[in-house]
């Protein structure tokens, strides 16, 4: 499934020359909102190690939770995992808190915070995080993914602490070109039907916050993006892996 974040990356590192790809397609109405977040540091092979993400740093990424406890895995039911991981995501300002992410996950089927049931199968790639803001609480991202465009509208993904609920929408295309990817190149944030934020996920990663959000709910979305960011990475050191 990730085979052309594979080749794209290997080529421009291998190659020892400029490389440059052009940026995933944003959606316009975000375009016209957004203020683009740097990022700076994100190493194409190695997943562990600390990254900016604007004002934001991404430190403390550990294979496995060191740090969880108090509360049932993500709020999922039946969930069991292949690799675990966690993050610690910083604001410059002081607050920090802890990102718990999981992947390969298998189950006939997801219940969500919303108190939506994702039906899932066995050719399904699935991934979830969680974290807690003081100021909104407790977050569950959830993304099932059937792992090629051809299928894309069985994509299911969410971001929620049960009052708001941020839609993931899988992106395939990059900025003015008119074929799609056969992989998911980056993912779109949305309230409604509004986009308030976009992350691309292959190379050195992008990732777009609406101006208009509040310093927590970026911070949220900051988070959610970070854990898209670093589950691609750790991906690529477990090709591997297979599905029960």
């Amino acid at each position: 499934m990730k085979s052309y974040l594979l080749s794209a990356s290997l080529v421009c590192v291998l190659a020892f020359t400029s490389c440059t790809v052009p940026h995933m397609a944003v959606a316009p109405e975000l375009q016209q909102s957004a203020v683009e977040l740097p990022i700076e540091g994100r190493k194409f092979l190695k997943p562990n190690g600390n990254f900016q993400i604007g004002n934001y740093t991404v430190a403390n990424v550990h294979r496995g939770w060191r740090n969880m406890g108090g509360f049932s895995i993500f709020s999922y039911n039946n969930i069991s995992a292949r690799q675990q991981y966690e993050f610690s995501l910083q604001d410059g300002m002081g607050s920090e808190w802890y990102v718990f992410g999981a992947s390969r996950l298998k189950d006939k089927s997801l219940r969500s915070n919303t108190g939506v049931t994702i039906d899932v199968g066995p050719n399904m790639e699935y991934y979830a995080s969680h974290f807690t803001s003081p100021e909104s609480g407790q977050w569950h991202l959830l993304t099932v993914d059937p792992g090629n465009y051809l299928e894309r509208k069985k994509f299911r993904g969410e971001l929620s602490n049960r009052k708001t609920t941020y839609t993931i929408a899988p992106v395939y295309k990059f900025e003015g070109k008119g074929l799609p990817m056969s992989d998911v190149i980056g993912y779109e944030f949305k309230e409604g039907e509004n986009v308030v934020g976009a992350v691309q996920v292959i190379n050195n990663g992008k990732v777009w916050v609406s101006s208009q959000l509040n310093p927590d709910t970026r911070m949220v979305l900051a988070s959610g993006m970070a854990s898209l960011l670093l589950y691609e990475k750790l991906n690529e050191s477990v090709e591997n892996f297979e599905f029960n």
